[in-house]
Order: C-alpha cells, then structure tokens, then sequence
C-alpha cells in the first residue's frame, strides 16, 4: 500500500503522463513540475497545517538590517518577541518610520572638513618608529601638519602600529609623534608607510559610548543585484546570508562636496566601512563616527564644504520590527545580541521533499497530509500537458483534479479542527454565554 512519498508521487505522474522511464522524463524534471504545481496551484486553505513555525535569529550591537531567509520561508506575521518579551512588527516603511520619527525621520547635516584644492589623500614613507611615551615616526618631507589623521601600514617589527588611525604632531618637516605610548611595542625593524586625507575629521558629538551611526545595508549601486547580493549584510560565519536576488539597498550616509555649478562629488558608505561612490578611498567608523583617507575623485576648490549627512543613533533593545524587502529592520538599533523570534511559514515544497535543499530531495517526504498526495500527481501531470499542448490530457487532468480537491478539503477541514459555518444557532451549539445571538449567549437581552 502507498505511504504517499515523494517517490510514489513520481511514479503516478508517470502513469498519468504516459512516462515509463527516465529517458523519456528524468526525476528531476518531474520534481521540478511538481514544485511548481505545489507552490504555485495547489489551493494555498490546503497549505496552513504543518508549515507555521517559529523564525528565529540573533541581534549584533549596532547592526538593524537582516536578511529573510525567503529560501525556506514565504511569509511572517505575529506574535514576534525581542528577547522574549512582545514588540510591534510593521509591513509598511511610512508606517514604521512615524512611528520612530524622533528616532529616524531627519537626517543630520553636518560640515566636517573644507576643501583644499586637492583630492585629498597623501601617502609618505616610514623609515623609522621609537619605542617612546610618545612614538617618533622618521618619514622624509612628510608635508603634514599638527592634527592630522594618519593610518599606518605595512611595518615590520613593530605591527602594533599597522592598520591603526593616529593624530599626529609635527616635530620638524622629517618627523613627526604619534598619539600612543610605544615603549611596550615590539621595536621597529623597517618598511611601512602612513596614509592620510586632508578631508577626514569626527561627526560632533558622536562618541565611541554612543554607537554613533546606522550604516547602510547593500549599498552598492555599481554591482549587479540579479544573483546574490548578501555580502554587506553581515560577514562571518556564525552570521548567516542567504543566495537571495535583489536585496532591498538602503542608503543612511552621504558624503558630498560641490566642485563646481552642476557638478556635486557624492560618496556613500558599503555598510562595511568602506567609503564608495565618487572617491578613489577612504572609510567610517560606524562606532565613533571618523572619517579618514577621503580621496575624492575629483579636487575639492579651497573653502568648498564637505558635509556628510548621516542617522545617529541611540542604542538599546529594540521594541519595533520592520519586515519589508526579505528584510527585517529594528528600532532602537540593538545594543548587544537579542533572539527575535516570529511566526512564519515555511516554503510548502520542504514537506514534501523532505529536506532544505530542492536539489537535493529526500524521496521518502510526504505532503502535511497523506491525502493530497494523489492531488499533486495530478496537479504536476496536467502540468506536464499544458506544457505539450495536449488539451485533452489537461481536460482529463482537470476533472480528476476537482474530484480529488474535494477529497482534500474535506480532510483539511477535519484537520483544521472541524471548523463549523458561523450562524444564529452557533451559541446554541457551543453554550457560549458571551454571544450575542439566539442562543444562551444572549440571555438577558
């Protein structure tokens, strides 16, 4: 007797289609047209049984945006908690935003730097690092000035220093001291060199204890989105990415300075750190808000503003939730790790394959119930028909079809808990003492 696998499925639709064997129609094709009849045809009232569950993921300090695992689950809805505790989920960004206007709805603009006739960057050669209480850096006709932002690279012996940001103060036109204690650093060996704009300076008011800025979320317009587009989301590998396409881009910093009537120099941020658009380089600290090695494609004219426009940010536990775009938003931005947790429903075709993954099925899954299974042959060979324009075999197909959907809506029902049709003889039925109708609910009216 058929226990309504996957495998018994394959072989009725290849009665039905008049498929003996594999050269005619291999497994796979066939799996393909019954995926498509299950997710796309099969009578979504049959579809609520088995595939509500509990989507869950964690939170990272500073990060709001996250991806939607739509591979594997088709929707989401309440009840959905942070850290247990209830919050609100929104559909629509209006919506959502209002409602965290003081939070979201302006964004600040702010003058950083000024131009200088240049693009901005200028890089120079470390020949020697002191161990001292303030480091002395050897560099030949450094050309910098007292204040600036450098970032080190590329020393040996002393890689304490490397990928670091240091303000400096100038000794003389040869060297310069380093805003950090050296003595307990590894002493300085040779090679390095230091980077640094004449554009960089720290958004006001925005400190390392504040968590300063909401980051972009896949914010690069130049790079196809037709494929998978997940990498700025979140990176390592504890953090999941799905190969989903065209990912929702949302922009929160822009960077822009005027050259000239009509040409304006834009540059936004990758949601990674890294400053893209019209430059050549540069990067933000989303924690503390500093901007360094700007380099503009083009040379900002003396006295022409810098301006960046950006979202601060306070951050705590959040207690509103956006679902828009496969991704989800929150508000406040996370302060450390939260589990959010949502009800969503799973993609049908998993019951019935039996495993996550749709090219790699298990052909003992069954349907949520036994006795769709024979509705789905049906439903994937008048596929197959439609697609050889055989009418006569979809006008069969058909009309078996109907004959097996009642068959499941009545098993549906019953599994559904026997739900019965609303009427004036309901609260007779069901002694409720709240109703409002003819039966014992309405005593006393």
């Amino acid at each position: 007797m058929s226990i309504a696998t996957l495998q018994d499925i394959i072989i009725k639709v290849r009665k039905l289609a008049g498929l003996g064997n594999s050269d005619q129609m291999p497994n796979n094709v066939i799996i393909d047209y019954i995926n498509s009849f299950y997710l796309y045809d099969f009578p979504a009232e049959f579809r609520s049984l088995k595939l509500q569950d509990r989507y869950t993921f964690n939170t990272q300090a500073g990060i709001d945006t996250y991806p939607f695992d739509s591979e594997h689950y088709t929707s989401v809805q309440n009840p959905c908690y942070c850290a247990k505790r209830p919050i609100v989920l929104f559909y629509n960004p209006a919506s959502f935003y209002a409602y965290y206007q003081q939070n979201i709805n302006w964004q600040y603009m702010q003058n950083f730097a000024t131009g200088n006739g240049t693009n901005g960057a200028i890089t120079g050669v470390i020949t020697n690092i002191t161990q001292a209480a303030n480091g002395v850096v050897t560099s030949a006709a450094h050309g910098l000035s007292t204040g600036n932002v450098i970032i080190i690279s590329g020393v040996v012996g002393m890689t304490e220093v490397n990928g670091e940001t240091f303000t400096i103060t100038v000794i003389d036109a040869n060297s310069f001291f380093l805003n950090v204690d050296t003595l307990a650093f590894t002493p300085y060996i040779s090679d390095g060199s230091w980077t640094s704009s004449a554009y960089q300076g720290q958004i006001n008011g925005l400190t390392a204890a504040s968590a300063a800025i909401v980051r972009s979320v896949n914010n690069n317009p130049t790079v196809s989105t037709q494929t998978s587009s997940t990498a700025n989301f979140l990176t390592s590998p504890s953090k999941p990415t799905f190969p989903q396409s065209n990912i929702g881009r949302i922009q929160n910093i822009l960077i822009t300075a005027n050259v000239g009537l009509g040409t304006t120099l834009n540059v936004t941020d990758d949601g990674a750190g890294n400053l893209i658009g019209d430059c050549t380089a540069g990067t933000i600290n989303y924690k503390t808000g500093v901007i360094a090695n700007l380099t503009f494609t083009q040379a900002v004219p003396s006295g022409n503003n810098i301006q960046i426009q950006y979202l601060p940010i306070n951050l705590n536990i959040p207690f509103s939730i956006m679902f828009y775009q496969n991704q989800f938003v929150l508000r406040p931005v996370p302060d450390k790790g939260y589990t959010i947790e949502l009800q969503a429903y799973r993609v049908p075709s998993q019951a019935l394959l039996g495993t996550t993954n749709p090219n790699s099925p298990n052909f003992t899954g069954t349907p949520e119930l036994n006795e769709w299974w024979e509705c789905v042959a049906v439903g994937a060979a008048k596929k197959i028909y439609e697609d050889r324009l055989d009418f006569e075999g979809v006008a069969m197909m058909d009309k078996m079809l109907q004959e097996r959907y009642q068959v499941c809506y009545t098993r549906t029902y019953a599994q559904l808990g026997q739900k019965r049709i609303q009427t004036i003889f309901a609260d007779q039925l069901s002694n409720s003492t709240i109703g409002s109708g003819w039966g014992w609910g309405s005593a006393g009216n």
